[in-house]
């Protein structure tokens, strides 16, 4: 090895990974940037990702290189533990952070118009770590524009994914109307959704008596699973105003709805991506005047709608980012 491994390097988060295609990625935590580059790894991304850390060090991902073993617990018996590959670095020269700035504000010019708060966040930072915040608009609006402006190379997640998605969010909502947890997980199983459930939602589903918090986080999964059921094109999507209406839901979705489960899979059918990207967009413009609503109004309505907001447009934005984003 000519290089060092990613795992010695001592990196101090954040740090912001730019990709050969100068697309950039931000790590708060260093476990994160580790996990996102063994997973480009896996599919032969890796090589030429150029990383940049707080204390403004720079190194180019060159490759794999073999990583320790983790270290087993005295419960553990059996084989040692096999070695898992550690990604490979050549140091390169350090990149001051007004240098990075510009290259993030370069990438985000691509995207955003003038006058968009993305950048404005990124040319008012004036640290790493305000830098990774406003990078996050990137990651998490960037294949919408991209979209938008007629790039046909944006992948996007499959609709009957989208569709079990909607299915597990729908058993959380019923959840929170006092259906019987074993019923719920009963149902989950027998039609092959367990896996589609997220780590918070199994946490609900593992609870034995919710408490209010927990009720209140199942019944706010509604907002996304109105946005969910928009994009596949079984609903209109209510007014950003306005808090969704279960009886319209109840009457098309599994079990409660008219169709079975394998139906309303097969029925699912992704609305044309430059509306759903298009929404997406909308919703994160309605977030950001409900935040203003609610900072100058705390105990008013804006607070209610800004989880709206933020629940529908986070759904949206899963569906068009499958390499950037989990379930929000």
């Amino acid at each position: 090895m000519t290089g060092i491994a990613m795992t010695q390097a001592g990196m101090k988060a954040p740090v912001l990974a730019f990709l050969p295609d100068d697309d950039v990625f931000p790590f708060d935590a260093l476990g994160l940037l580790f996990g996102k580059a063994r997973w480009l790894a896996q599919q032969a991304r890796h090589v030429g990702i150029e990383i940049v850390d707080s204390d403004e060090r720079r190194w180019a991902v060159t490759g794999l290189c073999p990583g320790e073993a983790p270290k087993k617990r005295w419960w553990q018996l059996g084989a040692p533990a096999e070695p898992v590959d550690d990604i490979e670095l050549q140091p390169l020269d350090p990149q001051r952070f007004d240098v990075t700035r510009r290259r993030v504000e370069a990438q985000a010019s691509a995207l955003f118009n003038e006058g968009d708060e993305a950048l404005a966040q990124i040319r008012s930072s004036s640290t790493m770590a305000a830098l990774s915040a406003a990078c996050f608009q990137i990651t998490m609006r960037a294949q919408g524009r991209r979209i938008l402006a007629g790039d046909p190379a944006v992948r996007v997640r499959r609709a009957d994914e989208v569709a079990r998605r909607a299915l597990t969010l729908f058993s959380m909502v019923r959840l929170s109307h006092d259906v019987d947890r074993s019923d719920i997980m009963n149902w989950l199983a027998s039609h092959g959704l367990t896996q589609a459930v997220s780590p918070d939602e199994a946490e609900l589903l593992a609870a034995r008596r919710l408490t209010e918090e927990q009720r209140a986080e199942a019944g706010w999964t509604i907002e996304g699973l109105v946005a969910l059921l928009w994009a596949l094109g079984f609903i209109e999507m209510p007014r950003s105003d306005a808090f969704a209406d279960i009886s319209a839901i109840i009457e098309i979705v599994p079990p409660s709805g008219d169709m079975g489960v394998d139906a309303f899979l097969a029925a699912a059918r992704l609305r044309p991506l430059p509306e759903i990207a298009a929404m997406s967009e909308d919703y994160h413009e309605a977030l950001c005047r409900a935040r203003i609503g609610y900072a100058e109004n705390p105990s008013g309505a804006d607070a209610g709608l800004a989880d709206v907001a933020h629940r529908r447009a986070g759904a949206l934005q899963w569906i068009v980012n499958p390499e950037r984003l989990l379930w929000p």
